[in-house]
């Protein structure tokens, strides 16, 4: 089962890799991003950054949902990290072991606003936001755990 899904542009890093795997103390991570799954540069660095006793699988999105909805992924508990909103979006829509969403990190990029530090939205993006806050319980703002939680709605 998916702990929590956290959208953070460069998926597992120290920040990650030490507070947020303290905080949701999880068996595995799961990153599901098309580029890293299929670039041997990208997995290399990001097993680098694993930290110990936590299993690390890197998916594309197709093959992270058909994961999630092996009914063996309810018996792990799952940190899944995603590169972008609209990937997450997909994951949702696709399974049904996702209900907790952090917002971390979403890279500057023309036509973007910087609506708080290191998460930049487009209209692609809040879009895909406002869909995927009906369909998950709890959508939140928060660069790391021991922050107060930002509810989405104020940007939507």
């Amino acid at each position: 089962m998916v702990e929590l899904c956290r959208i953070d542009d460069r998926l597992l890093h120290g920040q990650v890799a030490v507070t947020w795997v303290g905080a949701v103390a999880p068996e595995a991570i799961l990153i599901a991003n098309d580029e890293a799954a299929t670039n041997e540069m990208s997995k290399l660095a990001l097993k680098m950054a694993k930290p110990a006793g936590v299993k690390l699988a890197i998916k594309t999105v197709d093959d992270a949902i058909a994961l999630l909805n092996n009914p063996n992924a309810k018996k792990i508990k799952i940190f899944l990290i995603t590169r972008t909103i609209q990937d997450t979006l997909k994951l949702v829509k696709s399974t049904d072991c996702i209900h907790r969403v952090n917002i971390g990190g979403v890279k500057n990029k023309e036509g973007g606003k910087m609506i708080a530090a290191a998460v930049c939205l487009d209209d692609a993006d809040l879009a895909a936001l406002k869909e995927l806050k009906t369909l998950v319980d709890s959508l939140e703002l928060r660069m790391v755990p021991t922050e107060s939680r930002t509810n989405i709605d104020k940007y939507l």
